[in-house]
């Protein structure tokens, strides 16, 4: 057991921070452009104002307008390693796991591609129904 949580741990920071990763910590996180990106086609089509933020703790996106709140992938908002792993990964490194969308690697990154394409989806359908020959439709 001891084994199964230290070698993730090690190899995890690793990714992150060591010769192994992917991405420089300096970089712009594509996953917090792309929930910003879905969170202002959502916010736009429902009449909710701008994109105003994300809550980690509810895993959804907020406007400035109006009280609907919009749902993000929920692994996103899950820390990278699992709940047994946290007090060692705390004692290594001084602080918690990621959340999927800070760590932002590909599976993570394509979830929120899936889910922007689905905003922008909606976002069609909406133009088409409410819009059609270019006019607006009355109610």
């Amino acid at each position: 057991m001891l084994l199964r949580t230290f070698v993730p741990l090690l190899l995890i920071h690793k990714f992150l921070y060591g010769v192994l990763s992917i991405s420089s910590p300096l970089d712009l996180n594509d996953c917090k452009k792309l929930i910003t990106q879905g969170g202002e086609i959502a916010c736009n089509i429902t009449g909710e104002g701008k994109y105003q933020g994300m809550s980690v703790g509810n895993c959804w996106v907020s406007c400035t307008e109006g009280s609907n709140k919009f749902l993000i992938p929920h692994r996103e908002c899950e820390r990278i390693l699992g709940v047994e792993s946290w007090d060692g990964y705390l004692k290594l490194f001084g602080e918690l796991p990621q959340y999927g969308y800070e760590y932002c690697d590909d599976e993570y990154l394509n979830s929120l591609k899936l889910w922007v394409d689905e905003w922008k989806n909606y976002q069609k359908r909406a133009i088409t129904n409410l819009c059609p020959n270019g006019k607006l439709k009355p109610a």
